[in-house]
């Protein structure tokens, strides 16, 4: 019989592992949700979501790596908040952001040997990628983005300000503070996690 116990040590998830990444995947995502809700009431706070929302976000990432360091935890917590964002209506750019960035958060946490460093890394690079994901579909729609933007509930005055945003020195700013924002976050959630990752160590 395959124990919780053992299937941790042999790299294998049990089914209370994909209980507790459903749960902290879902959790994860409600503190971007919650974040995008406030800062996205004016378009020039928007795009600091990620950057904002990864720093409580980033203690919760923290506590399910603890909790379920298994290869292959991150791909599908990546892969079930894709889901959600798609039903709650994100366009499609954001969810494939979110699937990359747990690609290479997998990809980070599996050279060498896990460590707390490691996986403040991956969530950086799962948190720049989700924000990259979302943005670039001002991009790849073009001019028909503020459409977009309008048949979603918003202003004209509110897309278009959104568009400039990305089009002005500011998107550097933003996406340097998503990864900012991620390791402040993940640092803290190591901090206050710390008797896990010690055993998780041991």
């Amino acid at each position: 019989m395959v124990t919780a116990a053992n299937a941790q040590n042999s790299g294998k998830l049990v089914g209370k592992d994909f209980i507790f990444i459903a749960i902290f995947g879902v959790l994860l995502f409600v503190v971007f949700f919650i974040f995008a809700m406030v800062l996205g009431t004016n378009a020039n706070t928007f795009w600091f979501t990620h950057a904002i929302g990864a720093v409580p976000a980033g203690i919760v990432w923290m506590y399910l790596l603890a909790r379920v360091p298994q290869r292959g935890a991150i791909l599908i917590m990546s892969v079930l908040v894709a889901g959600v964002a798609l039903l709650l209506g994100m366009l499609w750019t954001g969810p494939v952001g979110i699937v990359v960035g747990g690609v290479l958060a997998e990809l980070i946490v599996s050279v060498g040997k896990r460590s707390t460093v490691k996986n403040v890394i991956a969530f950086a690079a799962w948190t720049l990628a989700f924000w990259v994901g979302q943005q670039s579909m001002i991009f790849l729609a073009g001019d028909s983005y503020v459409d977009m933007v309008v048949q979603s509930g918003m202003s004209v005055e509110y897309g278009q300000t959104l568009v400039s945003f990305m089009q002005s020195p500011l998107i550097a700013v933003a996406g340097v503070g998503c990864v900012a924002g991620a390791l402040i976050g993940g640092f803290l959630g190591a901090k206050i996690f710390k008797k896990h990752f010690a055993k998780i160590a041991a």
